[in-house]
C-alpha cells in the first residue's frame, strides 16, 4: 500500500480533495512521466527516485470503486500500465465486457488480491484507497505500507487508519527518507 497522508493522518478533505497531501508531487523541477499516462511529476530529485521505484517494483494493481470513480478511471487506462483490479459492488455499464481494461472484482477484497497476485507474477500488488488497504489489514493481505508523510495538518478529513478492525497492528520500519517537501516511510506489517 502507497500513500500520502498528513502529518495528523488525514489522507483526503472530508470532500476527498488531496491538494495539500499530493502537493509533494509538483513541489521540484524534477520530472516523472506515469508509464501509461499524460500524467508528468514534477518533484524533488530524491522523491522522483521513490516514484520510479515504486513504477519498476509492480506488476498489478487493486482499487477501490471510490478511488477509481474519483480519479475519473484515469482516462480510461491504468495510469501505471498494469492489470488493474478495482473492487465494487457492481460493474458499471461504461465498463462492463471483454475489452475493458478493468478488471471489477465484486466478490471481495481478498479476490481482488488473489486475481492481482496472479496478474503480477514475481511484483509486487499495489493497493489503493483507504478502505481497501484497511480491508487488506483486517484480511492479513497487506505486507508492506509506504506513506509519504506530508507536512500539513488538515484537521479533518478522511482518515488511513480509522479503525483496522483488528486490534493492535505491529509495524517494522523499513525505511526513511526525507526531502523538503516529504518523508517517505516504508513499513513491513508484522504478521
Amino acid at each position: 500500500m502507497e500513500l500520502s497522508m498528513s502529518l495528523d493522518g488525514f489522507i483526503a478533505r472530508p470532500d476527498g480533495r488531496t491538494d495539500e497531501v499530493h502537493a509533494w508531487y509538483s513541489q521540484g523541477d524534477t520530472e516523472v512521466q506515469m508509464p501509461n499516462h499524460d500524467l508528468t511529476f514534477k518533484t524533488d530529485p530524491i522523491s522522483a527516485e521513490v516514484i520510479r521505484e515504486s513504477f519498476r517494483q509492480l506488476g498489478a494493481n487493486v482499487t477501490g470503486r471510490n478511488t477509481f470513480e474519483d480519479a475519473q478511471a484515469w482516462g480510461g487506462q491504468d495510469p501505471m500500465g498494469l492489470p488493474s483490479f478495482i473492487v465494487s459492488h457492481h460493474v458499471p455499464d461504461r465498463w462492463a465486457g471483454p475489452d475493458s481494461p478493468f478488471t471489477f472484482v465484486t466478490d471481495g477484497v481478498a479476490r481482488a488480491i488473489a486475481l492481482a497476485r496472479s496478474a503480477a507474477g514475481d511484483k509486487a500488488v499495489g493497493v489503493a484507497g483507504a478502505d481497501i488497504a484497511r480491508q487488506c489489514l483486517q484480511l492479513g493481505l497487506l505486507d508492506e505500507i509506504q506513506l509519504h508523510l506530508v507536512p500539513v495538518l488538515l484537521g479533518s478529513g478522511i482518515r488511513l487508519f480509522e479503525d483496522s478492525g483488528s486490534g493492535t497492528i505491529g509495524l517494522e520500519k523499513l525505511r526513511v527518507v526525507e526531502t523538503a517537501h516529504v518523508t517517505h516511510l516504508w513499513y513491513r506489517v508484522v504478521k
